[in-house]
């Protein structure tokens, strides 16, 4: 008997088909027992990153002649899924999101032969589409028409973009055969995500020329949508030993991080201090201020992630002391941000060295609701937008006043005055005079309102310069004035403009009533404060503050986890010499995905 009938089939009794000498039929060779294809999948999924996990969408757009569209959610690690049954292909897709503080809309596509399969979404697959069409990727998914991704034309131009970066690839061991589009890949900083580590790809729409930067020695070569001839090769000069002094840098940042997963430690633990240098200094902060203070409350959870290397940051190129990286700081329950920290290489170990700023320097958008009065014109609910500039002097270091440039502002810029020593510097109308600088508005500290007209003409990254001064004890003179430093700060996304906004767009008090917080401001003691918050936006802090007839002025601030709804604030009574009180309210904080925040006002008088 030749054993083998039963090779292929679903056989449930092999040994007695063996003993029986029976012929095929009689070991269940039926219809009915051979064993089902297995159902296709109608799965694609993949890696949206960027260097690190993109934080946002994934956008699937089919080819139908009403072009229908899938979104799913990227998760943590990079991964998305999305189930295309039911549409058309070839399709594209679009990633939207946040590395770091850089916003991307990363495109890729996916013929009918991928259902079912890997289709990544990165930088590089924004420049395989583009490279196909022969225009920006966004003009492409817009038109709707993607009949020219096909595998042959998707293959041909992930190989002329494999050729072009091959040093690069080879630098962080990447074999030489790898599918750009389709591999499967970790956002572990290995293998094809070191390279994107390594790289940055930016378009310019306007000549539809892209242009990919080394980031470990700017060097650069220019991409030609509309060509077919390009052919210049990346050089790779010290990539290879400077990914791997990269890797080195996260992991310093994730053991640092590592402290805070399950308890909090002492600022005096010997592990924390180790993972920062001797000359440590944060907006201010030298280490034992920083870690004083991030060991004051419960931060258990707190994470530093590093998501990129800063361009031409990495010095010396061939063996590394110092670099520069882009950090997002997640606090427990709290909306991330995005800050840059240089680290050094000493006694052969990275440590984390701060940003090297005397102070705190950095703008970010606003948008507040509240009730105001315009002469005896009482206006509700009024909506502006616009500009805030957080500068304060953390260190100490007698800073006095500072001079905000910057495009949608006055052409001499904006003064910022050091009013309350300890506070944020509160926006003044020159020429500065010390602390009788008139200040600029009523109804605020450091926001600088701006038209529609005016924030529509800001980029999402609008830099801003704030210059740093001392007045040396001489308010009225100004000649002898020193610059101490100055900064530069961008924003990761322009403000909203009022046209995009409601009273809905706001978080909504809800308690205490008017009444209870003005008698809370009299008396002290502690009350509750509950509010509504709209969908997309995370929480972040309650401020209470009042002010008395003698001048007198004391606030508290309370920080809220991003789904919190409440807060409880507690302030003992007005102190002798605050007069009675006259101006009271809480501001209620709130920020969107980007870290815009929209700030409810409300009075309680």
């Amino acid at each position: 008997m030749n054993i083998s009938v039963c090779r292929g089939l679903r056989c449930l009794r092999p040994l007695a088909c063996v003993a029986s000498f029976l012929i095929l039929s009689a070991c269940g060779g039926s219809d009915d027992d051979v064993a089902a294809a297995p159902p296709q999948s109608t799965l694609i999924s993949g890696s949206a990153a960027a260097g690190a996990p993109i934080i946002g969408t994934v956008t699937i757009k089919d080819s139908s002649p009403s072009p229908l569209t899938r979104v799913a959610t990227i998760a943590a690690d990079g991964r998305y899924q999305v189930d295309v049954a039911g549409l058309t292909a070839p399709f594209m897709l679009r990633a939207d999101g946040k590395v770091g503080g850089r916003n991307y809309s990363l495109y890729s596509a996916a013929a009918a032969a991928d259902v079912g399969g890997t289709i990544n979404v990165t930088p590089l697959t924004d420049l395989i589409v583009a490279n196909v069409a022969g225009q920006i990727a966004a003009n492409v998914y817009a038109a709707g028409n993607f009949s020219s991704f096909t595998p042959a034309q998707l293959d041909a131009a992930a190989a002329v973009l494999r050729q072009r970066l091959q040093p690069i690839l080879s630098a962080v061991g990447v074999a030489g055969s790898i599918d750009l589009l389709r591999a499967s890949f970790a956002t572990d900083h290995t293998g094809l995500d070191a390279a994107l580590d390594a790289l940055r790809v930016t378009v310019d729409p306007a000549t539809a020329r892209a242009t990919i930067t080394n980031l470990i020695d700017n060097q650069q070569i220019v991409d030609d949508l509309a060509s077919r001839t390009d052919t210049t090769v990346l050089p790779a000069t010290s990539v290879g030993p400077a990914i791997t002094e990269f890797q080195q840098i996260v992991a310093a940042f994730d053991a640092f991080s590592g402290q805070f997963a399950t308890a909090m430690p002492a600022a005096s633990n010997a592990a924390l201090n180790a993972a920062l240098t001797d000359d440590f200094l944060l907006d201010g902060q030298n280490r034992a201020a920083f870690l004083s203070e991030v060991t004051s409350q419960n931060q258990v959870g707190l994470r530093l992630t590093v998501t990129s290397l800063l361009p031409g940051s990495m010095l010396p190129a061939q063996a590394p002391t110092s670099a520069v990286v882009e950090v997002v700081v997640t606090p427990p329950g709290q909306a991330a941000f995005n800050l840059e920290f240089t680290v050094k290489k000493v006694g052969g170990v990275w440590r984390i060295a701060g940003n090297g700023r005397i102070a705190a320097a950095g703008v970010v958008t606003f948008a507040r609701l509240q009730d105001v009065f315009v002469g005896n014109q009482f206006r509700p609910n009024t909506i502006d937008s616009g500009l805030t500039f957080e500068i304060k002097d953390d260190g100490g270091v007698g800073i006095s006043y500072a001079v905000v440039t910057g495009k949608g502002l006055p052409a001499g810029g904006v003064l910022y005055v050091n009013y309350t020593r300890g506070d944020s510097f509160g926006a003044a109308s020159g020429p500065y005079n010390g602390e009788s600088t008139p200040k600029l508005f009523s109804n605020g500290h450091n926001q600088i309102p701006l038209s529609d007209a005016v924030i529509v003409s800001l980029s999402d990254t609008e830099s801003y310069s704030i210059e740093l001064w001392k007045d040396n004890g001489t308010p009225a003179n100004l000649a002898d004035d020193v610059k101490l430093a100055t900064y530069s700060s961008a924003l990761v996304k322009r403000p909203y403009r009022v046209a995009d906004l409601s009273v809905a767009s706001f978080a909504t008090v809800t308690a205490p009533t008017k009444p209870q917080l003005l008698a809370f401001s009299q008396n002290g003691g502690s009350i509750g404060v509950t509010w509504t918050l709209p969908a997309g936006l995370a929480s972040r802090e309650v401020h209470f503050f009042r002010s008395g007839s003698l001048g007198g002025f004391d606030s508290l601030s309370v920080d809220a986890a991003a789904t919190a709804t409440t807060a409880t604030l507690s302030i003992a009574a007005p102190a002798a010499g605050f007069g009675t009180v006259q101006g009271t309210g809480i501001n209620l904080f709130a920020a969107d995905a980007f870290g815009r925040e929209l700030v409810t006002i409300y009075n309680a008088n």
